[in-house]
């Protein structure tokens, strides 16, 4: 596992941090799609810098907890909203493309660029006050003896002040949800590229027909001569 992880947060850091650098040193990838995949790399190196180290330590070293009831909070933090702060690009990435593709006209006087930038900000915002409550049930946690001392070395960090139905909230506003609009979402798109499929082919069987009815007038006229 320490060698799995450790992969992972080599290959997940260096690739991230590449994708921030190339969308951000060229101005002609400074486009919308590019934007939301830079927001994406982002809430990925929020969730490898702050969450695998200490996973990793933790492999090794599970008691005590030694970082402090501090980061344990913005470890809860900074995870649930790298999370929801992905599920909420990708949701926002396929509704540009539903409006590209399904309403390009609609698309077209509308400010892609400026449109995005405060798309990902409000992405940002909603997935950082989503995330308090969760955070908020985090600390660090004792083990009790016999005699109900606190055993200063079993401290971990996890749930200590657990808040009714948080869990079930998150996973309908950050799972079902965005899962059930995507999903439909891609089902219209693909019905909307399947029809203009048709219709390219039905247009160009009726000018393949043209075609043919011009040749064959032609060849009467020249028998005719």
């Amino acid at each position: 596992m320490t060698l799995v992880y450790a992969v992972i947060l080599m290959t997940g850091v260096i690739g991230n941090i590449c994708t921030c650098i190339v969308i951000a040193r060229n101005r002609y990838m400074h486009t919308a799609t590019n934007y939301y995949l830079f927001s994406l790399a982002v809430s990925d190196l929020l969730l490898l810098i702050l969450g695998l180290p200490q996973e990793l330590y933790q492999l090794w070293y599970k008691y005590p907890y030694v970082f402090g009831e501090a980061f344990c909070i913005l470890r809860g933090l900074t995870s649930e909203m790298s999370t929801n702060a992905s599920i909420l690009t990708i949701t926002a990435f396929t509704v540009e493309r539903y409006v590209a593709i399904c309403h390009p006209f609609r698309a077209q006087t509308m400010s892609h660029l400026p449109r995005a930038v405060k798309t990902i900000l409000c992405i940002w915002t909603v997935a950082a006050l989503c995330a308090l409550p969760t955070a908020l049930q985090f600390g660090i946690k004792y083990e009790f003896d016999d005699n109900g001392d606190t055993l200063w070395d079993t401290a971990l960090c996890g749930v200590i002040k657990p808040l009714p139905h948080t869990f079930e909230i998150s996973t309908c506003l950050f799972f079902v949800l965005p899962i059930v609009l995507i999903s439909v979402l891609y089902v219209l798109i693909g019905i909307r590229l399947r029809q203009g499929s048709i219709g390219n082919r039905a247009d160009n069987l009726s000018n393949c027909n043209k075609q043919k009815m011009n040749s064959r007038k032609a060849v009467v006229k020249m028998l005719s001569k």
